[in-house]
């Protein structure tokens, strides 16, 4: 069975005026994946922020935040939680800090300017490790489990 193709954008309208919006690349992925806890976006006539109920998408005429509803209706409050910012941030802080700490031990005989340097690039690597783990290890086995693909812009 041949591979679906993925959309590089999708269009939706902000209902109170009646504009379009296209999407596209990073912030696509994150308007179609209703997992992503996405609160509001930007209507790009308005040009400021509104809630997603006030979006929808142009193709089909649903409400985005009907298609988030649709689309986890049997997601726990579990998976919830563990594709939520909140603990997107944590997994981020936690692996940050105990990389910073881990590097600074290696260099703590070192003068302060090793020290301040490895500990900033320590902190660094360790937030990217935690955003890896959290998308890797959390997110995405979450969205493919509750929507059921594994990438949410083929969602409709």
């Amino acid at each position: 069975m041949p591979e679906q193709e993925i959309p590089e954008s999708r269009t939706y309208r902000h209902v109170k005026c009646g504009n379009d919006t296209v999407v596209s690349g990073q912030p696509f992925e994150l308007v179609s994946n209703p997992m992503s806890s996405m609160e509001q976006t930007q209507c790009s006539s308005c040009g400021a922020m509104f809630p997603m109920s006030d979006f929808e998408w142009l193709d089909t005429g649903e409400n985005i935040r009907d298609y988030y509803t649709r689309y986890t209706k049997d997601a726990t409050d579990v998976q919830h939680f563990l594709c939520s910012k909140k603990f997107m941030v944590g997994i981020i802080l936690i692996a940050a800090v105990l990389t910073a700490s881990g590097v600074y031990l290696l260099v703590a005989n070192d003068s302060i300017f090793t020290r301040v340097i490895c500990l900033f690039g320590g902190f660094m690597i360790g937030a990217m490790i935690g955003m890896a783990v959290f998308v890797i290890g959390f997110a995405n086995p979450i969205k493919r489990k509750v929507c059921g693909v594994a990438d949410t812009r083929l969602l409709t």
